[in-house]
């Protein structure tokens, strides 16, 4: 049976010429890995109160995914 693993890589980027950086999350499926994003469920007011509670438990429980993986 092939074992599922999270990991996340976090890569910079430029956002009105700040260094800013995002945290990338994968899942590898046996030798293979997907791509995964958290999702931000706007409510009435284009806000979702749970967005940063989900994203911090990913990066808590993911391995941090190295430059040769």
């Amino acid at each position: 049976m092939a074992q599922v693993q999270l990991f996340k890589k976090n890569v910079p980027y430029k956002k009105d010429g700040k260094d800013k950086t995002a945290t990338n999350f994968y899942v590898k499926c046996g030798d293979k890995f997907i791509a995964v994003e958290v999702v931000f469920f706007k409510d009435k007011d284009g806000k979702d109160p749970g967005y940063a509670g989900r994203k911090a438990v990913m990066s808590a429980f993911a391995d941090t995914l190295s430059d040769n993986q």
